[in-house]
């Protein structure tokens, strides 16, 4: 009996430092949340849609899937759109689902005219001023979400506090280091609308139908390189932190004020894929590895290879919202099966870009215009695993940050006194606290080692006691 009950002891222990062990070394787990396929159609599903996560907190990551309800490609599912770029005061296509959340809920919104034209639909990929492998323009579709809580990522490598925002002059700006030395493999830039907890999510590139002081758009472009991570607002023309009005259905959401917070991960075993990008690449890829739609996360950036913002990656987008032959705008916009992705992107004749930020953002700093870059694709799969080592806090001060900007210098040193103390806080105990949990699973494994050979050792002697 009490060689029983060692044995049991043992196997206890080895239990406990096997699950510290995952608590410092966490995995990439499947979402907490997935949703059922919804039914929705622009024009008639006038209520935005309501969606109970059950995280009780912030969710890490959020993402909806809109696939068409008909035909032949409804394996092929599209993201949806962290703001608005268009309302409904133009006889113009726009399309996407717009979305936010909170602790409790995720919500929908579905393009619904208000006082103008009914041009709005779900899946739209663009007419004569945009290429890709097929044209779509899907009025009915099917949509569910995914939500990823806190506890279902790796730690972050960095976090920032939540730091405040506006849509007005030097405060539509922001330049943040997240010291980890090289491309952090996933970013989220969340905004905070001001006295809510409501968020939504950064874009990547400006696709606004020529705004005015009466028009209702809005969003948070960001990019990130190796060091930083760079954060615009529109500043001017009644742009917003967040748009869904005026041709959202019954949604009036219009956010000028709130709070941005940043976070990254770095993970081992990430399958990825990269390709150029310019007038004539490629509108279909193949991406050499089974994608469960169901349980893994993809990442699509645009690299740009030039401008301001060289080296810098922008997220990717999930609808066009312009596809006007006389006005300015840029993104690439993307749609995945398990195993291929599909790329649109503007035709790059006249003012057109794949990455495409003027001088209405972020106080006209850092302005992009591309005509080329790279585009990543990355697929984090379930059980995907965290780097084990410490994060890096390097900071690094390369050439291309710099710029011939000459109000770059004073706004970068601004944003960087700002934001120094936060980022080796949030750098520094992560690393303790990782580095610790580490030892006490490593010290546990090898004391488990040997009260097991004590065992054995014990048992053999007892046997041959008893046969002697």
């Amino acid at each position: 009996m009490k060689n029983d009950f060692n044995s049991f002891l043992v196997i206890v222990f080895i239990i406990y430092c096997l699950l510290e062990f995952r608590s410092a070394n966490r995995c990439f787990n499947s979402p907490h949340f997935l949703s059922q396929w919804t039914d929705v159609e622009a024009q008639r599903t006038r209520k935005p849609i309501t969606l109970e996560h059950e995280c009780g907190d912030f969710p890490a990551k959020v993402e909806i899937q809109i696939r068409p309800k008909t035909g032949n490609w409804t394996n092929f599912y599209f993201p949806g759109i962290g703001s608005s770029q268009r309302d409904d005061d133009r006889n113009e296509t726009y399309g996407g689902i717009v979305y936010k959340y909170n602790k409790d809920e995720v919500v929908l919104i579905i393009p619904g005219v208000n006082d103008g034209y009914s041009s709005g639909t779900i899946i739209y990929t663009g007419a004569s001023t945009w290429r890709g492998p097929v044209a779509q323009n899907e009025s009915r579709a099917q949509v569910r979400t995914l939500v990823w809580c806190p506890g279902d990522l790796p730690d972050t490598s960095y976090e920032s506090q939540w730091i405040p925002f506006n849509n007005s002059g030097k405060g539509s700006f922001l330049e943040i280091p997240h010291n980890q030395g090289n491309f952090p493999d996933l970013i989220t830039v969340q905004i905070r609308q001001e006295g809510t907890e409501w968020l939504s999510d950064g874009i990547g590139s400006m696709s606004a139908l020529k705004p005015d002081t009466s028009t209702s758009w809005g969003g948070v472009i960001y990019g990130y390189n190796r060091s930083h991570v760079r954060v615009w607002a529109p500043y001017r023309k009644n742009g917003q932190l967040f748009s869904a009005n005026d041709g959202w259905g019954s949604a009036t959401e219009l956010w000028s004020r709130g709070l941005v917070r940043i976070k990254s991960w770095k993970v081992t075993n990430m399958h990825y894929v990269t390709t150029q990008l310019n007038q004539n690449s490629n509108q279909e890829l193949s991406l050499n590895t089974i994608y469960n739609q169901n349980e893994d996360l993809m990442i699509v950036r645009v690299l740009a290879d030039n401008g301001y913002n060289k080296g810098f990656l922008f997220p990717a987008s999930g609808a066009v919202q312009n596809d006007d032959s006389m006005s300015p705008y840029g993104g690439v916009i993307y749609s995945a099966s398990s195993d291929t992705l599909r790329i649109w992107t503007p035709v790059l004749s006249g003012s057109r870009y794949l990455i495409y930020i003027n001088d209405d953002w972020g106080n006209s700093m850092y302005p992009q215009t591309s005509k080329s870059a790279k585009l990543l694709i990355q697929i984090w799969k379930s059980s995907t695993c965290a780097m084990s080592t410490a994060p890096s806090v390097t900071t690094s001060t390369s050439n291309n940050l710099q710029s011939s900007d000459p109000n770059s210098a004073n706004q970068q040193k601004s944003n960087q006194a700002q934001t120094s103390k936060l980022s080796s806080a949030s750098s520094v105990i992560p690393a303790a606290v990782g580095g610790s949990l580490l030892f006490l699973a490593v010290s546990g494994a090898v004391v488990a080692i040997v009260l097991w050979k004590k065992y054995r050792r014990n048992r053999v002697v007892g046997e041959t006691k008893e046969e002697g």
